[in-house]
């Protein structure tokens, strides 16, 4: 296939907001204030997305202004909500303290530490259920949460498609394998789907479908005990099961966009307006990501010198307990042979001393071979471990540590960025959506994890914006810097004129790579070599819409670049 431009850019929108805590919701809230700053032929382009498929921490902004927008509320109100809750409210010491409240546990949920965050969230941030997203009308025909169920270990989807029960098109509430009725979606509290898709493994258990989404006014929901639809096998899904962070599979809800977007191909009647007539449904697919294709290096534990601990084993536990029990029974001997009250009371408590702890290192001495027998260790591997009881336990610590290291770079970095690299892939190796894609990256105008030249100058893709300035990169760097939290700290959130709260500078990073990436679309793709066939059939209404909205964005762009807050302090500004 030829490559060839959308017919009408900007039309139509798809949105994906990442996972990534914190970092991720106020990224993303950045991004969607100046999206809606931004006008397509008189209506914004925030007001043009007819997509959004959200993960873990993108699911507090993607459920904030989902529920602002069907109740008809402004994007203000919307960011005064989320801004609040993110700066305001501590959720981590809010949960631990409804765990620990024995006595007080008035909700249908199992005690669990996510549960407890979901009644955080209930109580301090989205009170509607997901029947209100159906209830309005607005702009945005396909919703999609997503989330991981651990039975089938396929993504689980709460999700609102404006072509309701049709199968066909993957339009399962939950997943083809396990799923659930409309009217048991509807009762569904938004609250619980945060905690659903922030659910992340290490931190929190597994929050089990549907037992831990009852509530008071959930008939539906209680009477759950089996997926609606047969698996492949012909057999229904037997619930509950366990649901837990949406990145797991996909930390970017790509694969829900594309299923998304095939749904909309298949719109009619009055729907037919929200779909591009073109080879994809979607105009503009913006992939808003706080994740990073680049990780840290793997460093070795060098071995440190067997002094004080390091120098014990198992072998000498043994040795130091038999030694204690033998000046056990010398205290013992001596205090039998002496009549003097004053030997006598040392030597039992000699005796007694040297007994406890004496039985004690035995017993550390004899704890690897317990182990051993307690797990079933087959006899031949038994004989080969008995070197583990000679090893000193500097050698357990190196051994440990680069195993520990190891496995939590592996699944913390290697796996997500494979996952990652994968789901870019099934968009940016097809031909039909190469041209639809921005990623709007947290880390592209950070200094750190950028390109250099042989002369060491930064690299930027847009030839018009210029070096932007210190300011705006160091924005981008704190902004970078920031880890994957459901929390802010006080210091975070300290804002004074000299240096900026980390959440300020997160939304306004949101913003300005959003205006750097736009720019970044127009200059590659709309007037890219690759595509210049393409865009020289445009009509020239519409090359003339691209060139205002480029100067636009350029305007925009010098403003960030002198000051990166500018927008949210003539806009956005939180009294």
């Amino acid at each position: 296939m030829e490559n060839r431009l959308p017919k009408e850019p900007f039309k139509n929108l798809a949105l994906s907001l990442s996972g990534g805590g914190y970092r991720a919701a106020s990224f993303h809230l950045g991004l969607i204030t100046y999206l809606d700053s931004i006008t397509w032929q008189g209506t914004s382009l925030l007001k043009r997305v007819r997509i959004i498929s959200t993960v873990s921490g993108g699911t507090f902004t993607g459920v904030c202004y989902a529920a602002a927008a069907a109740s008809n509320l402004t994007l203000k109100e919307c960011y005064d909500k989320l801004y609040r809750f993110l700066s305001n409210v501590d959720v981590i010491d809010k949960g631990l303290k409804r765990l620990e409240d024995f006595g007080n546990w008035d909700s249908k949920k199992s005690r669990s530490l996510i549960n407890a965050l979901s009644l955080v969230y209930f109580d301090e941030f989205e009170q509607n259920t997901f029947a209100s997203l159906f209830d309005g009308d607005p702009h945005i025909k396909e919703i999609i949460f997503n989330t991981t169920e651990f039975t089938y270990g396929l993504p689980f989807r709460f999700q609102k498609t404006a072509v309701e029960n049709d199968t066909y098109l993957n339009a399962y509430y939950g997943n083809k394998q396990v799923n659930m009725p409309l009217e048991a979606l509807r009762e569904i509290r938004l609250a619980d789907v945060i905690a659903a898709s922030s659910c992340f493994p290490g931190g929190f258990e597994p929050i089990n479908f549907p037992n831990d989404f009852f509530h008071k006014e959930s008939p539906n929901l209680d009477v759950l005990r089996e997926s609606q639809f047969e698996d492949k096998w012909g057999k229904k899904c037997t619930f509950p099961i366990g649901l837990m962070d949406g990145g797991i599979v996909d930390n970017q809800g790509i694969d829900s966009v594309i299923n998304a977007e095939k749904r909309m191909r298949k719109y009619k009647g009055v729907l037919e307006k929200f779909a591009s007539k073109d080879v994809k449904a979607i105009d503009l697919y913006i992939i808003s990501d706080v994740s990073s294709p680049f990780m840290n290096s793997y460093v070795k534990t060098e071995e440190k010198l067997s002094k004080g601990w390091r120098g014990l084993s198992f072998r000498k536990f043994l040795l130091i307990g038999i030694i204690l029990l033998v000046l056990a029974l010398i205290m013992i001997l001596a205090a039998f042979s002496t009549v003097n009250p004053f030997v006598l009371f040392i030597s039992g408590f000699i005796a007694s001393i040297s007994i406890v702890t004496g039985v004690f290192f035995l017993f550390l001495s004899n704890i690897f071979s317990w182990a051993i027998r307690k797990f079933e260790v087959p006899e031949y591997f038994i004989k080969k471990f008995s070197v583990f009881t000679k090893m000193k336990f500097g050698v357990y610590e190196t051994l440990i540590k680069n195993r520990i290291t190891s496995v939590v770079s592996m699944v913390s970095e290697v796996f997500m960025k494979q996952v990652r690299r994968q789901e870019y892939g099934r968009v940016y190796n097809d031909k039909e959506w190469s041209p639809r894609l921005i990623m709007n990256a947290i880390y592209e105008l950070s200094p750190k994890d950028k390109k250099e030249t042989d002369d060491n100058e930064r690299i930027f893709q847009s030839e018009s914006i210029g070096t932007p300035g210190d300011e705006l990169t160091n924005t981008a760097k704190i902004a970078d810097d920031v880890g994957t939290t459901l929390w802010f700290t006080s210091e975070e959130l300290t804002d004074n004129p000299e240096k900026r709260s980390v959440l300020n500078s997160l939304i306004a990073c949101g913003q300005f790579t959003g205006c750097y990436n736009l720019i970044v679309y127009i200059e590659k793709t709309l007037w890219g070599k690759d595509y210049s066939d393409s865009y020289q059939n445009y009509p020239e209404e519409i090359k003339e819409n691209i060139k205002n909205l480029h100067d636009r964005l350029l305007s925009d762009w010098k403003k960030f670049n002198k000051y990166p807050y500018w927008l949210m302090d003539e806009q956005y500004r939180v009294i």
